[in-house]
């Protein structure tokens, strides 16, 4: 079985698109191969919140649980319905959480792999 992937990290704009334009002269060329599934954030602070350790959490216990309904999932963490369900629809938005006909939710990746790219981060300003 192949094992479903997506990579998330920080990025730049400009990086963004150049990746975007590289594979897209690979596929013209015929040499794309394989296709990456890719989620980038362009501030840290972005990409911290979205994968808090409360979301993260929740996509494991998605993914080793298998589908479910937001509130038998709010059970499962001990959370509330309302903080599980605003959670799902963010991951649901990023890409992480897919929905199925019947309003159940499930995780279609067997790994996220994270990655900061250093250039990426923005530079902030000191105070000091």
């Amino acid at each position: 079985m192949n094992q479903s992937q997506i990579k998330v990290g920080l990025a730049t704009e400009e990086q963004v698109n150049q990746e975007f334009i590289d594979a897209w002269h690979r596929a013209e060329q015929g040499t794309l191969t394989t296709t990456e599934e890719r989620l980038y954030f362009l501030d840290t602070k972005t990409f911290l919140e979205v994968l808090s350790q409360g979301r993260l959490m929740l996509l494991y216990t998605l993914r080793t649980q298998g589908t479910l309904s937001v509130r038998t999932l709010s059970q499962l963490l001990a959370r509330k319905y309302k903080n599980v369900y605003q959670d799902v629809q963010l991951l649901k938005k990023a890409g992480l959480i897919q929905e199925t006909t019947v309003e159940n939710v499930f995780v279609p990746w067997d790994k996220i792999q994270a990655e900061i790219d250093l250039s990426a981060m923005p530079v902030e300003q000191s105070s000091v």
